[in-house]
């Protein structure tokens, strides 16, 4: 008993616990939900440009 007493520091007193709903969207939705964002973002960024077939400058009409 005497060691579990000696983990806590001086002061602190524990918070509420999560529900379970709290557990998943902290947990699973929010991190997926950032991997989705930074990926997007970043093919977003590095995608292949689209190539013009003809060129105004190129080509006589």
């Amino acid at each position: 008993m005497q060691f579990l007493m000696s983990t806590v520091e001086d002061g602190t007193v524990a918070g509420l616990g999560l529900s379970a709903i709290e557990t998943v969207i902290t947990f699973f939705v929010i991190p997926v939900a950032m991997f989705f964002l930074i990926a997007g973002l970043s093919w977003v960024a590095s995608r292949p440009r689209t190539i013009k077939t003809h060129s105004s400058i190129t080509t006589i009409n």
